[in-house]
């Protein structure tokens, strides 16, 4: 039913998404990543419409590779630290070795034991990849449907996603 005649209509704010707010607080937590969000929304008027930079496709792909690069970086991260507790197999020395990486304007100090100064394990550094994988969908879900006639966003977007469904085919995950 319509409002009472004594309240006033009031404007609804669109609502987000569990996942939209799960990849924004993982946004912010990235400065240069940050920062591509910010100029999405530079040219926004006070009404809250979309910025004139989200109909930039070259703006949409400079953050999609952002994300990429992150990604990229953490999994190298990942990797040395697999590496290293392998080539090391003397037990406790392996364990107190530190890894920084840099992602995305963020250090990550990784270490398989959790200490001062440490902010990741392996394990949480999987999940971390994992958050920035679901922000690469987001981000790139967003600009296909603002630029839908985007020939270079579906694609850039489209080759991502089928590369995450390699990996999981041959890592034996459906």
């Amino acid at each position: 039913p319509p409002p009472p005649a004594s309240q006033p209509f009031q404007k609804r704010q669109p609502s987000t998404s569990p996942s939209s707010n799960q990849c924004l607080a993982t946004i912010v937590s990235y400065p240069q990543l940050l920062q591509h969000e910010e100029s999405l929304a530079t040219a926004s008027s006070s009404n809250g419409s979309i910025g004139a930079n989200a109909y930039d496709v070259m703006a949409w792909m400079s953050y999609l590779e952002s994300v990429d690069d992150a990604l990229d970086s953490l999994h190298d991260g990942l990797s040395s630290m697999e590496s290293l507790s392998i080539s090391n197999t003397a037990g406790a020395s392996a364990d107190a070795r530190t890894i920084s990486v840099d992602s995305a304007g963020r250090t990550l100090h990784i270490s398989r034991v959790m200490a001062p100064g440490i902010t990741h394990t392996p394990k949480s550094l999987g999940k971390e990849i994992g958050k920035l994988i679901s922000v690469r969908i987001w981000v790139g879900e967003r600009a296909v449907s603002l630029l839908p006639g985007s020939y270079k966003l579906w694609r850039f977007h489209l080759i991502f996603l089928g590369g995450l469904l390699e990996k999981n085919k041959t890592s034996g995950a459906v």
